[in-house]
């Protein structure tokens, strides 16, 4: 546990092994053995995409667990300015020390752009409240590559969502851009496939109240785990928060537009 600044960190983990670099991604994500002997996609601050998506990342992540969605495990990284120097490459990057984004690597996957066409999804269930979410945290990524199809035994699989960085205004996230609420509809592949494998529209209309029922209490408590070394300020943590919330009030608009639009009978 480190405490920094007022902000306390629980369970990081921290690199043993580098493995290389991933291949795919523009934040330039790499591939490290943890000391809990699982491998990991890390995100570093002050990748090419900025050090806002590992906070996109992490806040979407941690709403998403607390609605019970099937995320990706992940957890915060620490490497000491020892680990990059024990690991140069990071250097080489353009990274820095510190707190990173460190995202369970998914074994026997594909994305959804090879679906499975003979096995069964079996977490089905939670595709209206993956949709409802996404509208929720104004996710304009959810495209087949950040959805996983986990392989299990006997024809089935298991669905896993990844890569939160494009929430809410994206990477370039500010005060101004939190401001106002965008109530267009989301052209999202994988939401146009999930209407194909929803029987009730009604269960996108029962996600949303769980999402009404969120407590403000803890989605601030969320904001406020924010490591301190990624740099958002006080203000920029309470204009998320007031994003959320104002966000939340409108979601069961949106979620009308799109029923109305997807479930035409």
């Amino acid at each position: 546990m480190k405490k920094k600044g007022g902000n306390i960190i629980l369970n990081r983990i921290f690199p043993v092994r580098y493995l290389g670099k991933f291949k795919e991604g523009f934040s330039k994500p790499q591939l490290f053995e943890m000391n809990d002997g699982n491998t990991y996609l890390v995100k570093f601050k002050d990748n090419p995409q900025g050090t806002r998506v590992l906070v996109n990342d992490w806040v979407v992540g941690k709403l998403a667990q607390l609605l019970g969605l099937p995320v990706a495990s992940f957890e915060v990284a620490y490497f000491s300015k020892s680990d990059f120097k024990k690991f140069p490459v990071l250097y080489r990057y353009g990274f820095t020390p510190g707190h990173q984004f460190a995202s369970l690597l998914l074994k026997d996957c594909t994305g959804l752009w090879e679906p499975r066409i003979n096995e069964e999804i079996v977490n089905r269930d939670a595709l209206p409240g993956i949709i409802v979410f996404d509208y929720w945290v104004n996710n304009n990524d959810r495209d087949t590559g950040n959805v996983l199809l986990e392989r299990l035994s006997d024809n089935k699989c298991y669905l896993h969502l990844i890569d939160h960085g494009l929430c809410f205004p994206g990477y370039a996230l500010s005060k101004d851009m939190l401001k106002k609420v965008p109530m267009n509809l989301l052209k999202q592949p994988v939401h146009t496939w999930g209407v194909t494998q929803i029987d009730d529209p009604k269960s996108l209309m029962q996600f949303t109240e769980k999402v009404l029922a969120l407590p403000s209490e803890q989605i601030l408590s969320v904001i406020n785990t924010i490591p301190d070394d990624w740099d958002v300020s006080s203000s920029e943590k309470k204009a998320m928060y007031q994003y959320l919330l104002s966000a939340k009030k409108a979601l069961p608009i949106l979620i009308l537009k799109f029923i109305k639009k997807y479930f035409r009978d």
